[in-house]
């Protein structure tokens, strides 16, 4: 078009021009100087025109580079949603992978480096990418780092993106049945969502108190129940399909209105249900020094039978375990050579005490970044930690802390204590005292908070603790003897003129009647600063409703509790704790070492930024 026009311009000049012959000489130079300048001006406009070409399809390529490096982490994600283990993949390509063990590509082609390497395609077009991932801090805070590349023509772009599993520490409560622990209960109830049935004959559903206070993203695979008007600050959802997602509880005490969220709602939002696990015996996996060449680079400790941890919040804690002869497993078999390594400290009794089985215990640095498992004795032949018949440690007896009446060797129960047994050969865990440092304490069977549980930075420590069966708040109680002094009637012969008779006298006596009650019977508060998580049971306080006119303060929660059964902590006649439950919103984006995850998860992007590019088109590092 831009030619035509240029010839009829041209050929107009040159009819005006052929009118005066006498001037056709000087017309004719001006015709070629006015045709040079025409040329000029079509040659700049079609370079102009084809520079425009090549900007618009680099736009266009750099934007695509942009995409396709969002499509790679999009694609990641999608891999770790179908294989929890996926992390476990990968190349060392740079130094931004370095500090990261794996087992392979699992023949995926974005896992490509270097010039010979592959790429992953985008379905559909002409780009592609690949990446590279760190897991470094996946087993002390359970984050992945990602960068991805993605490539259109000779444009590489370049973004670096932060994924944690979505799960458990989304919430400061979660809680998968609304009812009590069948197995903590004489009832014989069969576990179901109250949404999901017409009723739930002999089960116990636990309420929400008026002054609960829930500060925090709250969710429910069940149906709350809910008395008066306790305060849900945070996003509070529920797995019901019912229209009100919540069940009013009726009674004196049940005034009030709920609130639910932020927006300060008048009933929870819906969502999906949150798969638990059957045990935390995978958290075991992490104590195996066979595979620290692979999926676990750097064992924890692994500590059999009753064992107490005590932090002392300087950075060490000291650690009591009798059982205990190999502090980390060589394979899935638990059989072969014992393994002692130093961070787990001294097995047995040493003469002149200060180790694991050492009356008083070893003090040893804390495990930052890691993870302590406790297991019951095994009684497998040939189990690296079994005991041989009745074979019990030096030093130990199966008693309580009176050294009599039968207990776990130790400390429990306490001298004095009565109501509770405690098992002398169960993978139990005592708690108390201030950690300064990242760990997670779990335990195959019960975990037992006996005192406060507090963090020496809470900006920088983090403590998770996992059992199997319940997590319990230590509230032991104790026989309390009352002696009144009363009176009864005897007779004796009296005589008067001589004559005998039956006369009546009051004579004092002592009356002992005897109750339980609490040992403590302050209005103390509990303070624990941990995620809490109950796999199989509940998070709950022993002995709750055992105040006798005596009920205890607040039971103050800084992180997150998940459990399968709601686990009392109160009961609505005044006796337990009051709750005060407020989330660690650095579980957002962060999490203990090694916490446990749901049966399905996916992973979320916690940050995500464009950062430089890492692979030219070549697939040529430029960056480390």
């Amino acid at each position: 078009m831009t030619r035509l026009l240029h010839l009829h311009m041209f050929r107009g000049v040159l009819r005006r021009l052929r009118g005066d012959d006498r001037e056709r000489g000087v017309a004719l130079a001006s015709v070629i100087g006015l045709g040079a300048v025409l040329l000029l001006l079509s040659v700049t406009m079609i370079s102009v025109a084809v520079s425009g070409s090549v900007k618009a399809r680099g736009d266009s390529d750099y934007n695509a580079a942009i995409a396709a490096a969002y499509a790679g982490v999009e694609d990641y994600q999608s891999k770790l949603a179908n294989n929890n283990a996926y992390s476990q993949y990968g190349v060392r390509a740079t130094s931004f992978s370095s500090g990261s063990s794996f087992t392979g590509t699992n023949g995926n082609p974005a896992f490509g480096k270097g010039k010979a390497g592959t790429w992953q395609t985008v379905p559909g077009s002409d780009a592609s990418y690949r990446y590279e991932v760190d897991t470094s801090q996946y087993s002390s805070k359970g984050s992945l780092r990602l960068r991805s590349t993605g490539r259109v023509g000779d444009t590489t772009r370049s973004v670096v993106a932060d994924l944690k599993q979505d799960g458990f520490l989304d919430y400061v409560y979660f809680t998968d049945f609304e009812i009590s622990d069948p197995a903590l209960s004489s009832t014989n109830c069969s576990p179901a969502y109250e949404w999901a049935v017409n009723s739930r004959p002999s089960c116990t559903t636990i309420q929400f108190a008026p002054g609960d206070v829930i500060n925090g993203p709250l969710h429910t695979n069940d149906t709350m129940v809910v008395c008066g008007g306790p305060q849900f600050l945070g996003a509070t959802t529920t797995a019901s399909t019912r229209a009100n997602r919540f069940n009013s509880a009726t009674g004196a005490n049940c005034t009030g209105t709920p609130v639910f969220g932020k927006d300060k709602k008048a009933t929870p939002d819906y969502a999906a249900q949150i798969t638990m696990p059957q045990t935390n015996d995978k958290m075991k996996q992490e104590t195996r020094a066979d595979l620290s060449g692979s999926t676990v680079p750097n064992p924890g400790c692994l500590y059999t039978g009753p064992t107490s941890i005590t932090l002392n919040g300087d950075g060490t804690m000291t650690v009591y375990s009798p059982w205990t002869k190999s502090t980390q497993l060589n394979n899935g078999a638990e059989t072969g050579a014992v393994r002692t390594p130093v961070k787990c400290g001294i097995v047995g009794d040493r003469a002149g005490g200060g180790s694991l089985g050492s009356p008083g215990g070893q003090t040893l640095p804390v495990l930052d970044g890691n993870l302590i498992y406790v297991q019951d004795v095994p009684t497998a032949s040939g189990n690296v930690n079994a005991r041989v018949g009745s074979n019990l440690p030096a030093k130990y007896s199966c008693t309580g802390a009176d050294g009599a009446v039968a207990g776990n060797g130790v400390g429990f129960p306490a001298a004095g204590e009565t109501g509770a047994s405690y098992s002398c050969t169960a993978g139990d865990v005592f708690v108390k005292g201030t950690l300064k440092g990242n760990m997670t304490i779990a335990a195959y069977n019960f975990v037992y908070v006996t005192g406060d549980v507090l963090l020496a930075d809470s900006a920088r420590d983090m403590l998770g603790l996992v059992g199997t069966n319940a997590v319990y708040v230590y509230n032991p109680t104790k026989t309390y003897s009352t002696t009144t002094t009363r009176y009864r009637t005897e007779y004796y012969t009296c005589y008067y003129n001589g004559r005998a008779y039956n006369c009546p006298r009051d004579v004092p006596y002592d009356e002992t009647t005897y109750s339980t009650g609490l040992m403590d019977r302050t209005a103390s508060d509990r303070t624990i600063q941990a995620a809490i998580l109950s796999v199989a049971h509940t998070f709950t306080v022993q002995n709750y409703n055992q105040d006798g006119g005596f009920p205890k303060g607040k039971l103050n929660v800084l992180g997150s509790i998940s459990q399968k059964f709601r686990g009392p902590v109160a009961t609505t006649g005044a006796t337990g704790y009051t709750k005060s439950y407020v989330y660690d919103p650095r579980m957002r984006y962060t999490a203990p070492p090694k916490f446990l995850s749901p049966v399905s998860t996916s992973y979320g992007v916690t940050h995500i930024v464009e950062s430089q590019t890492a692979v030219d088109w070549t697939g040529k590092e430029v960056v480390s």
